[in-house]
């Protein structure tokens, strides 16, 4: 961005050089670029007046004049011919380099002497007036005075790098405010005087805004009677000193408003709205807008337009329509003052390739309050020197007011952010002088950041303000202190190390996806509409449309990493996946990461030694107690559970430590379907948060046992309903003081039970550490084993 020197003068009283401010903005944190000197080139360029012009003896095409250059009459032989007597023109004296290089000096032109140079705005590389001749100058313009003063081009320009957080900056009051906290000097804003009409703005034109979450705030007055033609040399000077070419007075206003006060406009042509009604909303599938660029725009529901009743007639806060621009012809103007959300700026700027200067501030953020005093401001100067009438009263849809936003700012944190000894008072000072309101809260100071300061949101940032204005570079070096620690792994990495190096170990691949699936994934995994893993968060800029939302789950990309390898003939796998899930925070715009641990198993070698259809679940199964066991989780249980992308029946819920852990089931043969896999694939999927919580390095030694172990076993015949794990906990209930362990080794099913039984068959190992036991302390607790399997359980034993 580039700013005059002069213009900010008008604003911030300082006695900084351009170089010397150029250095303390750049310390406070607005880079500059460049410093600038407008005119250097033409610098000794006068102003001269023609007071005679002859004819050249020896040349047609030459005239021989008298120019009165302040101090001398210089005879100039010339050959252009658009000039008069008393005509003031631009002089390039003897002595003087051209921009181009050229040197003037005396010479003979045909055998007449020429001593000087009048000149074209060409040739001293001003912006062209359109005229093929000599640059005519005002008559008010004083002969012998340097022509960069008399028209005002004595100027340095700073040009400034800025980055993202100083949207404030991007105007010549939002630099002054910086020169004011710099000097502790009085800004001064344009006082604004409007004269409005009798007649009132409601009765010509109606606004509506129809998406307030794309337009928080949409106002806009009516100018009447107005002439669009030149603007004056003042305002041209002004805008093209910052890099901004001369259209006409409507739309140069317009311009300095962005420049002067951050704050875009647009004009439209009244006549050239349809119903006199300006309606904000989304643009419609299908919809087009020739722009001021004379580009065909190609619209659609994401992007903001402002239109007629009938159309579009510009896109909000990027480019005006040319079906509404402002012309010679144009009499009356609606002009608009507004507020658009950053991101639909962002997006629309984006997608329809055009960058501009409004949509630059917008996409960073504009003082949503200083709408009407930008309005007003340019109303005024549209009166002035559009000679327009102004309508009184203005149109301000402002749905929800924004107020300025209070934060504490703890003393003792700045100093001990800072590292310096700053006062209290001190540190208000910094901050009043920044425009922050301040309140004396005792210890601590409120802040009201003001509505231009889209930048700070935090007291971290009011502190970064206190530095800045403290001086970075007044901050005295000191050695730096660090304390040296060994490197190591926190204790969730040595789980996640250990889980991989484990499973591994088991013979269990690991492989790795992308974070991003397709939302018809949860199709495939016939997930209800209202089941949570469909809350999911949505990508912005999706690499491609296969992939356009964050994974709630792993087993769609694990399924899909199954189904690749069948394809090519691979059907023997078992593999893992330690990685992230996200799931969306109401209280939050990021999404919370959770860690997931993730089995597929496809082995169709497994042959079950009891001949049921259940090998890969029992498979893995083994697989993920072997593996809680390495890694110390004792508390393991598998209790029948329910989960609709898997087989009913063939499905278990994983709980630890009595949390619910995840799940281990075999596909639902709909989902094995759905990703054309001919085989039983069975999957598991756990929280790794609980597994890390669970797991320890602690290990208990346990000697070996002194005395034998008595063995006993007990076949059960019961009903198909009663799970083996009910079983096992009764008689660890019964005899847990002598009972070592218990295996299940057979299981029946058949002719020769009644139908709904089943016959399970257990061997039981009694045990205790300080003595041999008795065959009769056995016998007793396995008959009190017995008596209470067929009271609780109605089991029978099997002879």
């Amino acid at each position: 961005m580039k700013v005059s020197y002069n213009w900010l003068q008008e604003h911030i009283d300082f006695d900084y050089s351009p170089e010397e401010l150029a250095h303390e903005l750049t310390m406070v944190g607005l880079e500059v670029e460049a410093v600038e000197e407008l005119g250097a080139e033409i610098k000794d360029v006068v102003v001269g007046q023609v007071k005679e012009i002859n004819e050249h003896q020896n040349a047609d095409k030459l005239s021989v004049c008298k120019v009165d250059i302040g101090n001398k009459v210089s005879q100039i032989v010339c050959g252009a011919d658009n000039m008069s007597e008393g005509d003031k023109v631009p002089v390039a004296p003897v002595g003087m380099e051209m921009p181009d290089g050229m040197k003037i000096e005396e010479v003979e032109l045909r055998g007449v002497k020429s001593s000087g140079m009048m000149c074209s705005t060409n040739e001293l590389n001003l912006p062209d007036d359109g005229v093929d001749g000599l640059y005519i100058l005002d008559q008010d313009l004083k002969v012998g005075n340097q022509l960069i003063k008399e028209i005002e081009l004595d100027d340095v320009i700073l040009e400034f790098d800025l980055t993202p957080n100083y949207a404030h900056c991007l105007s010549i009051i939002g630099v002054a405010r910086e020169v004011a906290a710099i000097t502790n000097n009085e800004l001064h804003l344009p006082e604004v005087d409007l004269e409005e009409t009798e007649e009132e703005v409601d009765d010509v034109i109606d606004v509506t805004v129809k998406d307030s979450d794309l337009a928080p705030r949409y106002a806009g007055r009516v100018i009447k009677n107005v002439e669009v033609k030149e603007s004056p040399d003042w305002l041209k000077n002004r805008l093209e000193a910052v890099g901004i070419g001369s259209v006409n007075n409507i739309v140069d206003i317009t311009n300095y408003i962005l420049m002067e006060l951050g704050q875009p406009l647009h004009a439209f042509d009244y006549d050239k709205l349809e119903g006199q009604e300006i309606i904000v909303r989304r643009a419609k599938e299908g919809e087009k807008l020739l722009t001021l660029d004379e580009e065909e725009r190609d619209l659609d529901e994401d992007m903001l337009v402002i239109a007629d009743a009938d159309k579009p007639v510009c896109i909000g806060g990027v480019m005006g329509g040319a079906n509404s621009e402002v012309t010679e012809e144009t009499t009356t103007l609606f002009l608009e003052s507004a507020n658009f959300a950053p991101s639909s700026v962002r997006k629309t700027s984006k997608k329809l390739k055009i960058p501009s200067d409004s949509s630059h501030r917008f996409e960073r953020g504009v003082d949503i309050n200083g709408v009407e005093y930008a309005l007003n401001r340019a109303a005024e100067l549209i009166a002035e020197i559009g000679d327009g009438d102004v309508l009184k009263g203005y149109k301000d849809v402002y749905p929800e007011e924004l107020k300025p936003q209070e934060i504490i700012v703890r003393p003792q944190r700045v100093r001990e952010i800072l590292g310096l000894e700053l006062a209290k008072i001190k540190i208000k000072s910094y901050l009043e002088r920044l425009h922050f309101d301040i309140e004396d809260k005792g210890v601590n100071l409120l802040v009201k950041v003001p509505t231009y300061r889209v930048d700070v949101n935090k007291e971290i940032d009011l502190i970064e303000e206190i530095a800045r204005i403290y001086g970075y570079d007044k901050v005295e070096p000191t050695q730096a202190r660090v304390e040296l620690k060994q490197g190591k792994k926190n204790w969730k990495q040595k789980v996640e190390a250990k889980t991989k190096e484990l499973l591994t170990d088991l013979g269990i691949f690991e492989v790795q996806n992308y974070s991003f699936i397709n939302e018809s994934e949860f199709d495939k995994l016939n997930l209800a509409e209202d089941n949570w893993l469909r809350n999911i968060v949505e990508i912005n800029n999706p690499v491609n449309e296969e992939h356009t939302i964050m994974r709630t789950t792993l087993l769609p990309s694990l399924l899909e990493n199954i189904s690749l390898n069948v394809n090519r003939g691979v059907e023997d796998l078992s593999i893992f996946e330690l990685n992230t899930v996200f799931l969306p925070q109401s209280n939050s715009e990021l999404p919370e990461e959770r860690l997931k641990l993730s089995f597929a198993v496809m082995k169709d070698e497994l042959k079950d030694s009891w001949e049921v259809n259940a090998a890969g679940f029992f498979y893995l199964k083994g697989i993920i107690e072997n593996y809680c066991k390495q890694i110390g989780i004792v508390d393991l249980q598998f209790v029948e559970g329910e989960f609709s992308a898997l087989h009913p029946g063939r499905t278990a819920e994983i709980v630890i430590e009595g949390k619910s852990c995840g799940y281990l089931g075999e596909l639902h043969p709909d989902v094995q379907e759905n990703y054309d896999l001919s085989e039983r694939v069975t999957v598991c999927e756990l929280d790794f948060e609980t597994i890390v919580n669970a797991a320890t390095a602690n290990r208990e030694y346990q000697p070996l046992p002194k005395y034998p172990a008595l063995s006993r076993d007990i076949a059960l015949v019961v009903d198909n309903e009663v799970t083996s794990k009910e079983i096992k906990d009764l008689i660890l209930k019964v005899g847990s003081d002598v009972i070592e362990s218990i295996k299940l080794f057979d299981l029946y099913q058949g002719e020769q039970l009644e139908n709904g039984d089943k016959s399970l068959a257990y061997s039981i190992k009694y045990r205790v550490a300080d003595r041999t036991l008795t065959d009769e302390e056995v016998n007793q607790v396995q008959s009190e084993i017995e008596e209470k399997l067929n009271q609780e359980l109605v089991a029978h034993i099997r002879r």
